[in-house]
């Protein structure tokens, strides 16, 4: 049976993910279809070298929200401005529209084979999977490195953004976007808050992020992924402020903004027509069309970034993989804040 959720047959869940990010079982079998890589010494491996590549598995998945008001509310969740807001309660998230599992690699964007999301059932935590398809089972579990959940509002509320999924129990909360809330804060739980944009080592270079670090608004002038991939609204209008020489920064909400220009329930067309390509955004320059208009419901897209240390052909184990440490703690950070990810 498929199940939305899931992303895939429930009866090709058997290798469950333990909790260093392996499967439980089925890790030592045999391979899966996807992308051939060299072989590589156990000693390369340890070092975190043999390997040129800078690369990285993600998935675009739209939610399914309910926005009617839950048992005990008297209206639909709203800020202080009136604008409706994604729900807090993780039975408001009714399902998803699992995305195609994608390679970054070197600038290209293509399918990953082999791999695929999966989700038991709304409420729990979703993992893009290995599947060897000759064992009919999950036999890897690349580690996750950044995970966010992007909403679209309305004109008046154009982007908000939290860290993690936030259809998840208790994973999110809405605190009152003003300055004076800066320092509020509710453990576990991770705030909705406007893009920030801050800047880096190279001038005119927006990096965005989820933690509220930095301004509202872009780096640089005159940017040319606004309105196409950032609202009007984010636009750096001080005289004195750079010309934009590019977009960086979080991945999962970079390749979100990317996402709502796929029509809804289909995000992941952007990247199977490759409108990113080699850190340029080749799609519209102008807004999303499939945006919130006045009136609709906000649209909510969560992304997951994984590593992509594991080797066709080997077992789910460290001892045959690149360091997941290589990915975490070296590439990807480069990739997010030494790299333009989309110029102008």
């Amino acid at each position: 049976m498929f199940s939305a959720a899931t992303g895939y047959t429930l009866a090709q869940a058997s290798g469950k993910p333990n909790k260093h990010g392996s499967s439980s079982h089925g890790s030592r079998r045999g391979t899966t279809d996807g992308h051939s890589r060299g072989t590589k010494t156990k000693s390369q491996k340890q070092a975190g070298q043999g390997t040129s590549r800078n690369s990285f598995l993600f998935v675009v998945n739209e939610f399914q929200v309910n926005y009617e008001p839950l048992q005990g509310q008297g209206h639909t969740l709203t800020d202080q401005w009136l604008n409706t807001m994604p729900p807090q309660q993780a039975e408001a998230y009714v399902g998803e529209s699992p995305g195609t599992v994608f390679r970054y690699e070197d600038g290209v964007v293509s399918p990953a084979p082999g791999y695929c999301w999966y989700r038991p059932a709304m409420g729990q935590e979703g993992r893009i999977a290995r599947l060897n398809q000759a064992a009919n089972e999950f036999d890897g579990w690349p580690a996750v490195y950044r995970a966010q959940t992007v909403f679209a509002c309305s004109a008046l509320l154009p982007m908000i953004v939290a860290h993690g999924d936030a259809s998840l129990p208790g994973s999110t909360f809405m605190r009152r976007n003003c300055p004076c809330d800066h320092d509020y804060d509710v453990p576990g739980c991770s705030p909705w808050s406007y893009l920030h944009f801050t800047p880096g080592h190279v001038g005119g270079v927006s990096y965005v992020n989820a933690d509220s670090s930095g301004n509202p608004w872009a780096v640089g002038q005159q940017a040319s992924w606004i309105p196409s991939l950032v609202p009007s609204a984010y636009k750096n209008t001080t005289p004195s402020a750079p010309h934009s020489s590019g977009l960086s920064g979080h991945l999962a909400i970079i390749i979100a903004l990317m996402g709502f220009h796929g029509r809804p329930r289909h995000a992941s067309n952007v990247f199977l027509e490759q409108r990113w390509h080699r850190g340029q955004w080749l799609g519209s320059s102008r807004a999303s069309s499939y945006l919130p208009k006045l009136g609709e419901t906000p649209r909510g897209l969560f992304v997951q970034i994984c590593v992509d240390n594991l080797e066709d052909g080997q077992p789910d184990d460290e001892e045959f993989n690149l360091p997941v440490s290589f990915w975490s703690e070296t590439l990807m950070p480069g990739l997010e804040y030494r790299t333009i990810l989309v110029h102008g």
